[in-house]
């Protein structure tokens, strides 16, 4: 089968509305292949993308999943470089806001929703819309925001094409309800600070700023080196501390060192340039859960009282030493506190009144200030 070529006029015609991509469609269902301007692509069913945001949401939650998609296919949308290369050769210089439309007016010819609008375009901020995506279609009895296809595929294209830093939100969803599907992207430098402060709102998690290379043996969490360690071996280090030392002294130490640990993390998070008490304590709770520390049940300010209550399930502790009649969770007491103590400037103490090794429901954690000495 001969492929019908493209040149600039047709590009040209196709940016113009003259023209759509049907010409250039090219399908031989007897050898299973099916292209576009001579590039091999595939239909998209829907069960298949309903199992892509499925697989994540087992492991996330929707939200999250939402975000999973999205990283995965701002990977597709950097691959419009062909695309780019090829307009370059034949001498055509779209600003980023061009090409973008460009981009979708090709994808969503084939199936993968209404034209798009262009609503505003400048430097730093485009913003597009459309009467309806492929995945809000797919995925509107999720009933929330879903494109994360698209937002993917805009923030790779845009940082294709600029060379820079651009992140992306779905401001409307017809999944959502809305009248439409509206996007925003904003060129923004991607900094420490900002990835931070977007885990601790809930709208992405550490998992998307792992660089895992096992390989070679190295875990990067936003650009920082980090290591796993089994739960087996961190109960064998508590053990073999009690059994060096004695089971109360032990638990002290522990308390001690972990409490170093946690006002340590968070004047890590000042060097980065966050200063505010509850962003720095929220975001050090955050990152620990999301590690696998522990999972946040709740958290109480008694403001009258200088406390802090803090409900969690599945601490390191418990889960490593299981049904034991007694309270276990020195390190994330002594954890917790250092959090406190770090982020508020304040000398706390941390106390756990319930465990989940002793029976307990959850382990639940007070943090009160420590009375002065007298001088």
């Amino acid at each position: 089968m001969d492929k019908k070529k493209i040149g600039r006029e047709d590009f040209e015609a196709l940016l113009r509305g003259e023209k759509d991509i049907t010409p250039y469609i090219e399908m031989d269902p007897a050898a299973g292949t099916y292209s576009v301007f001579g590039v091999r692509t595939a239909s998209n069913p829907n069960y298949l993308v309903k199992a892509i945001y499925e697989m994540y949401e087992v492991n996330l939650n929707k939200k999250l999943a939402v975000q999973a998609v999205r990283k995965l296919f701002r990977s597709v949308g950097m691959g419009s470089v062909g695309l780019q290369n090829l307009l370059k050769k034949f001498g055509m210089d779209l600003k980023p806001a061009e090409f973008l439309m460009l981009v979708f007016r090709l994808q969503h010819q084939q199936g993968w929703g209404a034209p798009f609008e262009l609503v505003e375009q400048g430097e730093t901020k485009i913003v597009i819309r459309t009467k309806q995506t492929f995945e809000s279609q797919v995925m509107k009895n999720w009933k929330m925001p879903v494109c994360g296809i698209h937002q993917g595929w805009i923030e790779g294209i845009l940082i294709t094409v600029t060379g820079k830093t651009w992140f992306c939100l779905e401001t409307k969803c017809l999944a959502n309800g809305d009248d439409c599907c509206e996007f925003v992207a904003d060129q923004r430098e991607s900094s420490w600070k900002w990835k931070a402060e977007a885990i601790v709102k809930g709208d992405t998690a550490i998992t998307e700023y792992i660089e895992h290379k096992p390989l070679e043996g190295t875990i990067k969490l936003i650009d920082d080196p980090v290591v796993m360690m089994p739960r087996f071996i961190f109960s064998s280090m508590m053990n073999s501390l009690k059994k060096t030392m004695g089971e109360m002294p032990a638990g002290g130490v522990n308390y001690r060192a972990y409490m170093d640990m946690g006002k340590e993390n968070v004047e890590h998070y000042k060097k980065m340039g966050i200063t505010k008490p509850n962003i720095l304590a929220d975001m050090a709770f955050a990152f620990y859960s999301q590690m696998g520390w522990f999972r946040i049940i709740k958290m109480e300010w008694n403001e009258a009282a200088k406390t802090k209550t803090i409900t969690l399930e599945h601490t390191v502790e418990s889960d490593s030493f299981g049904n034991t009649g007694k309270n276990v969770c020195f390190c994330t007491a002594g954890l917790l506190a250092g959090i406190v103590e770090g982020a508020f400037g304040i000398k706390v103490q941390g106390k756990e009144m319930k465990c989940r090794s002793k029976g307990d429901d959850h382990c639940v954690f007070v943090i009160t200030n420590k009375p002065e000495k007298a001088g």
